[in-house]
C-alpha cells in the first residue's frame, strides 16, 4: 500500500532502565513517564520548574514506572523552585491506588543540562520518607535536565538517612 502525499511516522517506544544496586530489582521508565518529563523539561529559560508524583508497580524483581502526574495549577512554580500541592498529590495517590498503581515516589525539574540534587530536594525527599505511611524501602526522585535522556535524568532512591544515585542499564 502506498501512502502518497502523507508522512507516516512510527513512533519508537522507548524505556529506561535502572539496576537498583544489588537486589536484583530492575526500575524501568516507560515511555508515557519519558515523554511526560521532555514535555516539562525547561528547555526555555522562562519556563519555571515543574514536578509531580510518580506511580507504577513493582512484581517481583521488576518494578515499572507507569505514571508521573503534575504539575498542577494549585503547585507553586518558579525559575528555581517547585512547591507542590501536598492536599491534590494526596488525592491523586487514593485515585491512582484505586487503578493499582503506587506511589513510588516524586519528580521535579531542574534548568540544567545534567541535573544533580541539591540539598533542599535531599533533605524533602528525607522528611517525605520519614512523615509517610508506606511499606517501601526507599521512595524514588528524578530530577529531569536539559540534555537528552538518560543523561538528562538524575534518578536515585531515598531513605530516611541516606541515598543512592541510580545508573541506566547499559544496551547490549
Amino acid at each position: 500500500m502506498e501512502a502518497k502525499g502523507r508522512l507516516c511516522l512510527l513512533r519508537k517506544s522507548m524505556s529506561i532502565s535502572y539496576p537498583i544496586g544489588e537486589s536484583g530489582q530492575v526500575l524501568t521508565l516507560e515511555q508515557d513517564v519519558l515523554d511526560h518529563f521532555s514535555r516539562w523539561r525547561q528547555s526555555n529559560p522562562r519556563m519555571p520548574e515543574a514536578g509531580g508524583q510518580l506511580f507504577g508497580v513493582v512484581r517481583g524483581q521488576s518494578v515499572k514506572l507507569m505514571r508521573a502526574t503534575g504539575p498542577r495549577n494549585s503547585d507553586r512554580r518558579g525559575r528555581f523552585f517547585f512547591i507542590a500541592d501536598r492536599f491534590a498529590e494526596r488525592r491523586e495517590i487514593s485515585m491512582l491506588h484505586k487503578f493499582g498503581l503506587h506511589y513510588l515516589g516524586d519528580w521535579h525539574t531542574h534548568p540544567e543540562a545534567f541535573p544533580a540534587p541539591s540539598g533542599t530536594d535531599l533533605s524533602s525527599m528525607a522528611d517525605l520518607f520519614v512523615r509517610s505511611k508506606h511499606d517501601l524501602n526507599a521512595f524514588l526522585m528524578v530530577i529531569v535536565g536539559t540534555a537528552d535522556f538518560p543523561k538528562g535524568l538524575h534518578v536515585s532512591l531515598h531513605e530516611a538517612n541516606a541515598w543512592s544515585a541510580l545508573n541506566p542499564q547499559r544496551e547490549p
